[in-house]
């Protein structure tokens, strides 16, 4: 673990600036408000793939402003290669940096650097299980990797499917989504918290990309099916997406509700109170358009909620505002759309390259 200490006074100052007013990094960069609860916005940017410039923007929605690459201000040194994720857990932003093999844990108060976790070979996806103890999933290992939140360093492991990606926490169990990694996999890996031991594996849709849980207790997996090995969507090899509910008391799929061949669905997002269901469907398995329903509704809605393809999908659990990340491609700067509830146009703001994401403080 590598913990800041002594803070050069260069970076004390930027930090100290970043608390205490507004800050304007660059002609391109409007001025931003400290970070206030319940009315931030960090937005998840790749960067281009062994570039290194992956990146935090920092977006105040109540002033509609954005400062782009964030951790590298306040820090001086960049992030990483493919930011993939931040979780927020307590006071600390948990960063995980897939190409560059390492998660990058922040103070969320000033965004100073705290310390990193190495000896991650693909980490995707960050969960706090308590105040000592973290999971990360860890693509290329196909196992969840466990970390000691004081001292940053890995302590253990546990095997999982193939490519596990995101995880939740329901009832001392913790539920993975297993993306399949380079080939196909159709599991959730459940996980006693308490004991770090698989309790068993239920089997759901093919390439289960996401997990939330509603407004009733129950989880919902997103599962992405496959453009198949032409690469190619909406082709004959294309096997259909599903949208799949687990009852957490019985460890077992009440409900599936399938999609046309064609669609392959990304990124799951659900409304601070859990009573809808926000998800990216197009055919490529990366890009979409927003769809939206509640999560008592016997089928998948018909119509998008937000007609536009979108990279990045949030949903922001106090304002319920829609988030948009679109990616022109994966080296030019991206865009970030912001709608209200009703899929009704608010804001537009220039981010890093490929917005994949975005965390609400």
């Amino acid at each position: 673990m590598k913990k800041n200490i002594l803070i050069p006074c260069c970076l004390l100052s930027l930090a100290v600036l970043l608390i205490s007013g507004c800050r304007k990094k660059d002609d391109d960069n409007e001025p931003i408000n400290p970070p206030v609860k319940d009315k931030t916005v960090y937005v998840i940017d790749e960067g281009a793939f062994g570039n290194g410039n992956g990146t935090i923007d920092f977006y105040s929605p109540d002033a509609d402003s954005i400062g782009n690459d964030l951790f590298g201000y306040v820090n001086v040194f960049p992030l990483g290669d493919v930011v993939q994720s931040m979780t927020i857990f307590g006071e600390k932003g948990y960063i995980c940096v897939n190409n560059s093999q390492k998660m990058v844990v922040v103070n969320m108060a000033d965004f100073v650097d705290f310390g990193t976790t190495n000896g991650l070979m693909g980490p995707r996806y960050f969960l706090g299980v308590n105040s000592t103890k973290g999971y990360v999933s860890d693509w290329f290992s196909d196992k969840v990797k466990v970390v000691d939140l004081t001292t940053l360093a890995i302590i253990d492991s546990i095997p999982t499917g193939a490519g596990p990606e995101q995880m939740i926490l329901v009832n001392g169990k913790v539920f993975v989504t297993n993306i399949g990694g380079w080939g196909n996999d159709s599991t959730v890996t459940v996980i006693d918290a308490n004991t770090n031991a698989v309790i068993t594996t239920i089997e759901v849709g093919l390439n289960p990309n996401s997990i939330k849980k509603d407004a009733d207790g129950k989880l919902w997996v997103l599962c992405g099916g496959t453009i198949g090995p032409d690469f190619a969507g909406g082709t004959a090899d294309d096997r259909a997406g599903s949208l799949v509910r687990i009852n957490p008391a019985t460890l077992a799929v009440d409900k599936t509700l399938h999609m046309a061949s064609s669609d392959h669905p990304v990124k799951l997002a659900v409304s601070g109170d859990g009573s809808y269901l926000y998800y990216l469907k197009g055919t490529d398995g990366y890009n979409g358009k927003v769809y939206k329903m509640k999560n008592t509704d016997a089928a998948l809605p018909a119509a998008p909620i937000v007609n536009k393809e979108f990279y990045g999908l949030g949903i922001n659990p106090v304002s319920g505002d829609i988030y948009g990340g679109f990616a022109p491609d994966f080296t030019q700067n991206g865009t970030m759309y912001r709608y209200n509830n009703l899929g009704m146009p608010l804001s537009t703001k220039t981010t890093g390259i490929a917005p994949n994401g975005f965390a609400f403080y």
